[in-house]
């Protein structure tokens, strides 16, 4: 189970050192709320961050590491570009997932498979801040204030019905501010994937020329 984290934050700071008069005091910081993370998230034009992902699964006896790049821009746009172990691009556009490596190319319409476009829409309503697409397929569980710090939290995600709870026991996210850093997926046979973020850009703007380049599979 998810450990209970602190639900609010309560900061004491010492008096500062006062010549006449009442002593001043200087308030705590607030934690952020579940509100005020989707808000902001909303305001973000863009992402851009590299990402290492450990996916153990129980018949392997060593997990397995990828690494790259991951991009997301506004209207639902979602690029990775996979450098180890081998050179690979996944992206999510225009209702569509495209693919390809050092094998071929492929793609897929989402509204024809549901349990991708589980995994890959509610990914998108986290980094989009869409409240509503988040519960209509998950029980939302909010911790602010992770660690001491009014900036950090933690969202865990839990499955309404079906087919979410036939593959996920649970998704877990942390992050700061607006950045998400930790991507955590817990499946219902036992295996997990763990993906970290690291050099995070929020206020990365895609023009034309570069969204071309980065949301399409051809490098």
């Amino acid at each position: 189970m998810l450990a209970t984290l602190a639900t609010a934050l309560q900061l004491v700071l010492a008096p500062a050192p006062a010549t006449t008069g009442a002593t001043p005091t200087v308030a705590a910081s607030p934690a952020m709320t579940l509100s005020d993370l989707l808000g902001a998230l909303r305001t973000v034009p863009g992402v851009r961050a590299r990402y290492r992902e450990t996916r153990h699964i129980t018949l392997l006896a060593a997990p397995l590491i990828s690494e790259g790049t991951l991009h997301f821009a506004p209207l639902g746009r979602l690029a990775r570009h996979q450098r180890t172990p081998g050179a690979a691009r996944m992206v999510v556009a225009e209702g569509k997932l495209r693919f390809a490596d050092e094998f071929g190319a492929d793609s897929l319409e989402l509204a024809r498979n549901p349990v991708v476009a589980l995994f890959v829409e509610s990914f998108l309503d986290v980094l989009a801040g869409d409240e509503e697409g988040l519960r209509h397929t998950w029980a939302i569980g909010f911790s602010p204030a992770a660690d001491g710090d009014p900036q950090a939290w933690v969202l865990a995600l839990r499955p309404r019905g079906s087919p979410a709870n036939r593959m996920v026991e649970r998704i877990v996210l942390r992050g700061r501010g607006v950045e998400v850093t930790h991507l955590e997926v817990f499946e219902v046979g036992g295996d997990r994937t763990v993906t970290e973020l690291f050099e995070i850009d929020t206020k990365h703007v895609y023009d034309a020329d570069e969204a071309a380049k980065v949301f399409s599979v051809q490098r």
